[in-house]
């Protein structure tokens, strides 16, 4: 698996609710567990874990919305259906571009 690194190339993506003070610490504690879920989902694809790398992609499918990333949700829901699909190619083409987008990721 070759991981995009789209940090240098594209922009932050912000949460829609980035501008609400409500929101604040929670997007930060949000963001600063991301770094995590990237290792477990990279380790998990590397162990071939595949029904675990299912339940994170469905945890951050959900996530991405409750916190105003619909992009994270979008992705994370490509990834769980090729999980589901059993498409190992799609699985690592899509769980690629899932980190990449995680990277930019900010507050």
């Amino acid at each position: 698996m070759n991981v995009v690194n789209a940090t240098t190339k594209q922009k932050p993506v912000y949460s829609e609710f980035n501008s609400d003070p409500d929101f604040e610490e929670l997007l930060e504690m949000f963001v600063e567990a991301i770094p995590e879920k990237k290792t477990i989902l990279s380790d998990s694809y590397e162990s071939a874990e595949y029904d675990e790398i299912k339940r994170q992609a469905h945890q951050l499918k959900g996530a991405g919305g409750g916190y105003g990333f619909d992009g994270l949700t979008d992705l994370a829901a490509e990834l769980e259906s090729a999980c589901k699909a059993n498409d190992i190619d799609r699985v690592g083409q899509t769980l690629d571009t899932l980190l990449g987008y995680m990277d930019r990721i900010a507050v």
